[in-house]
């Protein structure tokens, strides 16, 4: 499946109607490039795709918290449109064998009091009223929303996904994508039936066996409510620690300025201090080594040596015309003695012929100027050509390489130097340094804290699912005591048996998944990563489906050993994994494609995850993200190019065609 086109009609910061056309993979151009400066409508058009797909259910997405679902739809409602009418339609190609495609427009309007909203599903062209009230369940199928976030992401905010608590927030998502949800919701709905008809037997039989059940069904509420609490106690520990790893960066930085820093590494400064002093009299070798090539002269005057080289090449054509001229004119007297002989000297041919000879005879002679100039060696000549060609760029550059890294290390020594002649405050850095050793020795109890807790949750699902087995082998008793003839009877004894299966086959299903997952993850991060990656291998808890990371030595990762650029990757390494993982033939939205990621892992972004991710990739850039080499890189790719163009006098954004001015395809 693919997008045709997305509109949008008065939707946030575009005013009136707006359209943007999309293609398919077209032979190797995958991609469609939408570019806007910061605040233009780049996160606007990826939210329109997830309020048009999915409604209500998107507003946390969107937000980032739970609102209501009327004022979200209220606040995208163009503020300075004629009407308050606004709409988004999508239009998707399926990609079966009849080309279905399948237009969606939800659109809302501000009445007197209330939003009124509707929804409407086109089929092939004709209205499809059954796909419109059930757009909801339909959705799901075609698109679900556990999944989408790995196709449609702002790559801003995914590196969060690196982190250990972030990442038990995709856990059920990546569920969903090995289908484990369909099957706990299965399971879910098997159960209220089997409660439902255990009631009806306990209204008859009231032996011991049903009190037994009931017992089990209070110790499985209290557990469940257990785990919740315990999951609420995680929830507010995380938050603190964050808190107290802010300040510990913040106190170790005053304690740096401080200068209580230089005792642990003054050695390791006056060592970067000689070897900066050694750098920069290097460089100064450099520049007499720069400045002692006999045509670094010449790069002051470069414009004199421009219009010398012009002049002597002049002189050359000047030069050549006078050779020219006495051989020109023989030739030309032969013409006209011979024509001569053919048509008299009278003729009108002849005086055309004559007058043209003489009038070219006279335009060499104009384009001879006479003087003679002094002439320069072919060599010379040779050496000033490739002094113009080569010659000036390779001085200047080195020439401005070796200032700025002058510069540079220069500045650095200063620092240094400040360093080095700091007297450090005792007293605020002893009071410094019992700050960072307090807030290190909460770090510790709060990280105690939560490892206690996810032991403890380990520990309730562990007791919750013997209790489970335990309450149905009850009932699988119950229903074997109770008359037989009762259909509810019947119903206990085969949804027991069957949720048994189904704990099993689920089990079974996550354990096989992760399996794939693990190595689609692992094989996208081989891919994206640079080739001394400090990661080399990822595997996967089939339970727990934590995730583990190892380095060169065999030992454990922790993900905020990582740099940013390295939890980019490693988080846009999970989403492309679990996108392949979910066998869904999707597009791939991104927003903010460079955020967090340095020149080298930059260069791999574009050069290796675009062209590969789907085969159509809507990428949503700013002027200083994708530009320059990284613009060259994929315009191979590009099928199609749009940047949004800010109105200050409308307070709005249209979508014109082209990239920053440019045309791409």
């Amino acid at each position: 499946m693919h997008f045709s086109s997305i509109q949008l009609y008065n939707y946030g910061i575009y005013k009136g109607l707006h359209d943007i056309v999309l293609q398919d993979q077209d032979g190797q151009k995958n991609i469609t490039l939408v570019g806007g400066m910061n605040g233009r409508g780049k996160t606007t058009l990826l939210d329109a795709v997830f309020l048009c797909l999915y409604g209500r259910k998107a507003i946390e997405f969107i937000t980032g918290k739970r609102e209501a679902y009327s004022k979200v739809l209220r606040d995208r409602i163009n503020k300075s449109s004629e009407d308050q009418r606004t709409y988004i339609k999508l239009t998707m190609a399926m990609d079966d064998e009849e080309g279905t495609t399948i237009c969606v427009t939800r659109s809302w309007e501000q009445t007197s009091k209330k939003i009124s909203t509707a929804l409407v599903v086109v089929k092939d062209g004709i209205e499809d009223s059954y796909l419109s009230e059930n757009w909801e369940y339909y959705v799901e199928e075609l698109i679900p929303f556990g999944i989408a976030r790995f196709f449609f992401f702002d790559n801003e905010k995914i590196s969060q996904i690196a982190d250990d608590d972030a990442f038990d927030k995709i856990k059920n998502s990546i569920k969903s994508v090995m289908g484990v949800t369909t099957i706990e919701a299965l399971a879910g709905h098997i159960e209220k039936i089997r409660r439902d008809k255990s009631s009806n037997i306990k209204k008859s039989e009231s032996s011991a066996l049903s009190k037994e059940v009931e017992e089990v069904d209070s110790s499985i509420d209290a557990n469940d409510t257990k785990i919740r609490n315990l999951y609420a106690q995680r929830a507010a520990l995380v938050p603190e620690l964050e808190k107290i790893n802010a300040l510990i960066e913040q106190t170790e930085q005053e304690f740096w300025k401080k200068g209580g820093n230089l005792g642990f590494n003054r050695d390791e400064i006056i060592r970067d201090q000689h070897a900066l002093k050694e750098q920069v009299a290097a460089l100064k070798d450099d520049a007499l080594a720069l400045s002692s090539n006999p045509a670094a002269p010449l790069c002051l005057c470069h414009s004199l040596v421009i219009s010398a080289y012009e002049r002597i090449r002049n002189d050359e054509e000047s030069r050549a015309n006078r050779y020219a001229i006495p051989i020109i004119t023989k030739m030309y007297n032969a013409l006209l003695s011979e024509f001569k002989s053919i048509y008299p000297d009278t003729s009108d041919s002849y005086k055309q012929l004559s007058e043209l000879v003489h009038l070219q005879l006279r335009g060499l002679a104009d384009n001879s100027d006479g003087s003679d100039s002094s002439s320069v060696t072919p060599l010379a000549q040779s050496l000033i050509e490739r002094f113009l060609s080569d010659g000036v760029r390779e001085i200047l550059e080195k020439a401005r390489y070796i200032v700025s890294e002058d510069k540079r290390a220069k500045e650095a020594l200063a620092q240094l130097e400040v360093h080095l002649s700091t007297n450090a405050e005792k007293n605020d850095t002893v009071k410094l340094l019992n700050t960072i050793k307090a807030l290190q020795t909460k770090k510790t109890q709060l990280e105690s804290d939560i490892n206690k807790c996810d032991e403890q949750i380990r520990s309730a699902n562990y007791e919750l699912e013997q209790l489970k087995r335990q309450k149905n082998k009850l009932m699988l008793r119950l229903a074997a005591d109770a008359d037989s003839s009762d259909d509810s009877v019947r119903i206990i004894e085969y949804s027991t048996m069957t949720l048994e299966v189904m704990h099993e086959f689920e089990k079974r299903l996550q354990a096989q998944k992760v399996n794939q997952l693990e190595k689609n993850i692992s094989s996208c991060f081989e891919f994206l990563a640079q080739k001394q990656g400090i990661i080399t291998s990822i595997s996967i808890d089939p339970e727990s489906l934590d995730i583990t990371l190892r380095d060169y030595k065999g030992g454990v990762l922790l993900k905020d050993q990582l740099s940013a650029g390295e939890k980019q990757m490693f988080a846009i390494s999970i989403l492309w994994g679990l996108a392949l993982s979910s066998g869904y033939k999707l597009p791939v939205i991104i927003d903010t494609p460079m955020a967090r990621l340095d020149s080298a892992h930059r260069t791999n972004f574009i050069n290796k995850y675009l062209p590969n991710a789907s085969s159509q990739v809507i990428v949503l850039s700013t002027d200083e993200e994708i530009h320059g080499q990284y613009l060259d890189d994929i315009r191979e790719y590009v099928n199609a190019a749009y940047t949004l163009v800010y109105d200050e006098e409308e307070k709005c954004s249209s979508i014109n065609p082209g990239y920053f001015g440019g045309e791409l395809v």
